[in-house]
């Protein structure tokens, strides 16, 4: 199945789909590992992440130390505290466990949030060219938090503040990682969907069952429109991994609806 230029993968189950990614992901960080000094890469946080994010945790042979890991995003406000940030998240589940040569994560708390997306979008612009992606989709339809309406398709922007969108709260609110917090930030820097797109080799991770909505949205959309952000996806070539609960039951999806927890 494709989306477009983006080939679908459809794994069988949440676990399946985060080892899926992960050796995905592994392949070709080995294969670039072999032919240049160091690998670059952007990655996501969010409920969607966590098993592919423990699975290449503990795939075997990526030389770590010759990786810099980019967090594409993270929430800003003054008061966050640290274990509810995104950055927070990929730290404990990947970085800690695999020592890359550098992270670069969003300063979260940072006085100035417009200061601070100048800063990190001039440590990307060094770090260019990106060789890996690997993202979500919200439920809003975001990538990152490039949001509807609220985004650019041909920006040369590549980090940004951007302002939190209703639907994307609302999921937050559901999300394991955010229920005891107690509020929801309203701001966040993000890098652009230009900025992400760029990268060599482009993978999505989208399952869970409360995805299945915005993925039939998206998938039912063939012309990309700022409306619906992932809609974009459909000009880029990459791997977009579903699970049978997120899939929309057309695309071959559980068929009844998706497994409530």
């Amino acid at each position: 199945m494709r989306y477009g230029k983006t080939e679908i993968v459809l794994c069988e189950d949440v676990q399946d789909l985060g080892r899926r990614a992960a050796a995905a992901v592994a392949e070709v960080m080995r294969r670039r590992l072999a032919s240049q000094p160091e690998v670059r890469m952007i990655l996501a946080a969010g409920e969607s992440q966590m098993t592919f994010l423990d699975a290449l945790a503990v795939e075997p042979g990526i030389a770590w130390e010759r990786v810099v890991c980019f967090n594409m995003d993270d929430f800003w406000h003054p008061g966050l505290p640290r274990e509810y940030t995104c950055g927070w998240q990929v730290q404990r589940q990947l970085y800690d466990k695999v020592n890359p040569k550098r992270v670069e994560l969003v300063r979260f708390n940072a006085p100035d949030p417009e200061a601070e997306a100048r800063r990190f979008g001039d440590l990307l612009a060094v770090a260019q060219p990106m060789d890996i992606l690997c993202q979500g989709i919200g439920t809003s339809g975001h990538l990152a938090l490039d949001e509807p309406g609220q985004c650019d398709f041909e920006t040369r922007v590549l980090v940004k503040v951007a302002d939190v969108d209703e639907q994307s709260k609302r999921q937050l609110r559901e999300d394991p990682n955010f229920q005891a917090l107690g509020f929801i930030p309203d701001k966040g820097i993000t890098m652009t969907i230009p900025a992400m797109l760029a990268a060599r080799h482009l993978f999505t991770i989208v399952p869970l069952g409360l995805k299945r909505p915005i993925l039939a949205r998206v998938l039912a959309t063939s012309v990309p429109t700022t409306a619906l952000p992932a809609s974009i996806l459909s000009r880029y070539e990459g791997l977009l991994f579903l699970d049978r609960d997120s899939c929309p039951a057309e695309h071959g999806g559980r068929a009844g609806g998706p497994r409530v927890a």
